[in-house]
């Protein structure tokens, strides 16, 4: 008897999205399903485990950069989960350390705020090769960049708390993404100009999907720092905001 090829095997090759599983009997092939059930449960994972800042602190501090830590009102990852809202504000103790580091700053242009969002393994992961494209990138460009604020139990809209508590023109967070079964530790970057509470999506511009298997990490970093001098120099963020990014004469990502 003659196997005809399965047409689909080629185009399984170009996602991860589940398709071509094939079936045994009325159900799926058990490889499948416990691949589904690991998949499943590295996206749980991700969601619970609590971000460990030290080692990206270490890295900033290792390549000349400070950093300052803060954490939302949530005071726990179930508090962050079930009132989403707490996570778009900061603590009072993180507002008074960011009130205390205002009288030593200059003017801010751009502030990066790395959050855990809600994948901490994507912080863990991804965070410090996306940092050095986004320096590598912004080498020589003469925008006030503030220290790196690590920001726990955060949600998009806490880095528009920070960028107004800094007095920062703009704000660019990179925050974990709610994890998929495809991938459970993927970034995202939210841009925003003039940044304040209050600020809607319709204000911010968003880079997604940053991990390996997506876009490359460091590759984002120099995307995103295209945006911040763009956005800056245009004076404008959000909908509003219309460019090309040319990837081709970007710093490549790979060393």
């Amino acid at each position: 008897m003659t196997i005809k090829p399965d047409s689909w095997e080629s185009l399984r090759k170009l996602t991860h999205a589940r398709i071509a599983l094939g079936r045994s009997g009325n159900s799926v092939p058990t490889r499948e399903l416990l691949d589904f059930r690991m998949a499943h449960s590295r996206a749980r994972d991700s969601v619970w485990r609590e971000v460990d800042f030290a080692p990206l602190g270490a890295v900033l501090i290792s390549s000349g950069f400070s950093s300052i830590q803060v954490q939302s009102k949530c005071s726990g990852k179930q508090n962050f989960l079930l009132n989403p809202d707490l996570g778009r504000t900061l603590s009072d103790e993180s507002q008074a350390r960011l009130d205390a580091d205002l009288g030593q700053s200059p003017v801010l242009d751009c502030v990066l705020v790395v959050a855990d969002g809600l994948s901490a393994n994507a912080v863990h992961t991804n965070a410090s090769a996306f940092i050095e494209g986004f320096f590598q990138s912004m080498k020589g460009v003469q925008l006030g960049i503030g220290p790196v604020v690590l920001a726990r139990y955060a949600r998009v809209g806490l880095g528009d708390a920070i960028g107004f508590g800094l007095k920062a023109k703009s704000v660019i967070m990179l925050i974990g993404e709610r994890p998929g079964l495809a991938s459970s530790n993927s970034l995202s970057v939210y841009f925003t100009f003039d940044p304040k509470p209050g600020r809607t999506d319709a204000d911010r511009n968003c880079i997604s999907n940053i991990h390996d298997s997506g876009l490359q990490p460091k590759a984002a970093g120099n995307m995103a720092a295209f945006l911040v001098r763009t956005a800056i120099q245009r004076q404008l963020s959000g909908v509003d905001l219309k460019l090309e990014y040319d990837a081709s004469k970007a710093i490549p990502s790979k060393s």
